[in-house]
């Protein structure tokens, strides 16, 4: 049996935003159109050390190491993350910048669509680290965007127990509208979208418990981001 929405919601609807538009002193507005947005911190265009400065001193107050790494060091300096946090397996996704960075580790385990949601949760499960590339980074408030793929699914960033994000400076931009402007780009151009985009900033955290926070509640204890 389908339900039917109540004929009386569209009158509520219209009279709710009549209501708005008198409280805000104007007439009803009824063609809207789409913004025309500045995009500053395109993947063209490198991010101002001011942003870098920025997203530092906001990773300070999530919980959030940050590193300033270079991509002819990049596999030592992940290296040397994996072995203070105990090495073992790492999960990682095909993303292609791994091969473009020459980036290899012992142990790897892929995330994968033929493996199958069991056997991706194991994987996760065995792995101590996952590394992930950033899609973008907002610098104001220390969050990184990443879009679900076949070879990243939605559960990737929030299985394992040290998270390290990869973000290329091109990636910075200073808050989400520059990252929704430029998703918004992509399909307008009719390119394919993951069925969900994560925002994801820092360890886990919880303070709905008596307001005392509490990190690594129900995701990773320990994030890293790696700037290159």
């Amino acid at each position: 049996m389908s339900m039917q929405q109540p004929i009386h919601a569209n009158n509520n609807k219209e009279a709710f935003l009549d209501h708005i538009a008198a409280k805000l002193g104007r007439e009803r507005v009824h063609q809207v159109e789409r913004p025309k947005l500045a995009l500053p911190g395109r993947k063209d265009t490198p991010a101002t050390e001011e942003l870098v400065d920025i997203l530092k001193e906001q990773c300070f107050f999530i919980h959030t190491q940050v590193i300033e790494s270079s991509p002819e060091i990049l596999q030592q300096t992940l290296n040397d993350l994996l072995e203070a946090n105990g090495g073992g397996p790492v999960l990682t996704s095909a993303d292609p910048r791994f091969a473009e960075y020459g980036l290899e580790f012992s142990g790897r385990l892929l995330w994968e669509a033929a493996a199958g949601r069991d056997e991706n949760i194991r994987r996760a499960a065995a792995a101590g680290t996952a590394v992930v590339f950033a899609d973008y980074a907002l610098a104001e408030s220390g969050t990184i965007v990443v879009e679900s793929r076949p070879d990243q699914g939605r559960a990737f960033h929030f299985l394992t127990g040290h998270y390290i994000a990869v973000i290329e400076r091109s990636r910075i931009v200073p808050r989400s509208t520059q990252a929704a402007a430029d998703l918004n780009r992509r399909v307008m151009a009719g390119e394919p979208m993951g069925s969900c985009i994560n925002l994801i900033s820092g360890p886990s955290n919880s303070a709905d418990i008596e307001m005392q926070l509490v990190v690594g509640v129900h995701g990773p204890l320990r994030a890293t981001y790696v700037l290159i």
